[in-house]
């Protein structure tokens, strides 16, 4: 990278981190710390040991309490605007597609909590069970997550795909159709992503 490259690059990421802050509610600092010890990650197996990472400045007590109230609750009066913020900070991260169009993908993956007797809306769901003759089921909630597919750019170096959206949705309630909402709900961000990207 030349010299303008690289100031148009640190310029852009600048940019990007200030946003992702103003769209995050609380434990600002200790988000964005985790998200540095995670972009430097070379060793750590678990969350808990990303608070052992240099640039991560606090204990795993702040990791946790960081990673459970960083998000805006629904009862904030400015839930609607952080929610766009956070999207449009992490949508920028999706790399420009040489085709005219963007994929995302939609999946639902089962949570077991079979021994969580108080949990709320528990359902049967489909879990893969290792044991022969035992039915692939068992207790606990289904997520959804909608991610953006990058470019493959050559057959050995597939890029991740860039999560957006992931919400539990309710045992009611089937998987696709809530992946489907998902993408309606962010549509305005969407929208504006696509014209960013071209």
């Amino acid at each position: 990278m030349t010299k303008n490259e690289t100031a148009t690059s640190v310029e852009e990421f600048l940019v990007w981190r200030s946003n992702l802050f103003q769209g995050l509610k609380a434990r600002k600092e200790t988000i964005i710390e985790l998200l540095d010890a995670l972009s430097s990650n070379q060793q750590a197996h678990s969350v808990v040991e990303l608070s052992l990472n240099p640039l991560f400045r606090r204990d795993c007590n702040s990791l946790y309490r960081g990673i459970q109230e960083f998000l805006p609750t629904q009862t904030d009066p400015n839930y609607e605007q952080r929610i766009e913020t956070l999207f449009s900070a992490v949508s920028r991260t999706i790399p420009p597609t040489s085709k005219h169009y963007n994929l995302f993908g939609i999946d639902t993956t089962p949570c077991p909590r079979p021994f969580a007797e108080t949990l709320a809306d528990k359902t049967f769901i489909h879990y893969p069970n290792p044991i022969k003759g035992n039915k692939p089921i068992n207790i606990g909630h289904c997520y959804s997550v909608v991610c953006a597919l990058p470019d493959q750019i050559d057959t050995e170096k597939v890029p991740w795909a860039v999560p957006l959206s992931g919400e539990r949705f309710p045992s009611k309630h089937k998987g696709v159709n809530q992946g489907n909402q998902q993408l309606k709900k962010s549509g305005k961000v969407l929208y504006f992503l696509i014209n960013y990207l071209y």
